[in-house]
Formats: structure tokens, C-alpha cells, sequence
């Protein structure tokens, strides 16, 4: 039988499908159980997951310090070539599709990123 919701709180969102199954592998290695709630979402169509809030890491109310001192301790960070690449990447479809088709979100934040309310 499966725990009701109420028995997990957030440890993280991620925003992108490579950030969150690398963040549900990172925390299943460490013994935590993970509900990435909107990962499937995110796989099939990751231009909208920004703003469907992200793929939000759900864990057990008991385990979701260790969960985000985990999450915090891994290297998420993206290295300036890979901005690079997205740009580049961007600038190709433009060219040879007319149309700017959106890049890729990315990030994984254990606390809420501020939305801007203008």
C-alpha cells in the first residue's frame, strides 16, 4: 500500500529531464525513496515544464533534510560551453526553420526560485 501524499514534502524541482533523473538516481543511491511528480511531462514535452513549476522531487517528510543537504552537496552546476552549445543550437533552427523554437530548460533548486510578479 502506497503512503498518502501528505507523508512527503518537496525536496527540490528540477527543470529539465536530465537534472531530475539524475536527482531521483542521486537520492535513490543514498536509500531515499523518490516521487518525481511530472518527470513523464517533462520527458515528452520539455518546453512547457518551466512553466508547469518544474518536476517537483517529492520524499518522505522524515528523510527530506538529508534529501535536500544531498541535493545541495551534488554538482548541478551547467559549465558555460554547454550555454554555448544551447545558444548555437538555437541559432540553427532559426536559420533553417524561420522560427526560434525555444532551448531546453534546465537547473536543479532545492528552495523555490522568485517569479517575478510584473
Amino acid at each position: 500500500m502506497t503512503s498518502p501524499r501528505s507523508d512527503f514534502a518537496t525536496a527540490g524541482w528540477a527543470y529539465g529531464p536530465a537534472e531530475a533523473a539524475t536527482a531521483v538516481s542521486i537520492l535513490q543511491a543514498a536509500g531515499i525513496r523518490v516521487l518525481p511528480h511530472g518527470l513523464q511531462h517533462a520527458s515528452v514535452a520539455w518546453h512547457h515544464v518551466t512553466a508547469l513549476g518544474g518536476v517537483e522531487l517529492r520524499v518522505p517528510v522524515a528523510q527530506a533534510q538529508i534529501a535536500r543537504e544531498i541535493l545541495n552537496a551534488a554538482p548541478f552546476t551547467r559549465s558555460g560551453g554547454n550555454v554555448w552549445l544551447r545558444l548555437v543550437s538555437g541559432a540553427v533552427m532559426f536559420l533553417c526553420f524561420g522560427l526560434l523554437l525555444p532551448l531546453p530548460s534546465g537547473g536543479l533548486y532545492t528552495v523555490r526560485p522568485a517569479v517575478a510578479l510584473a
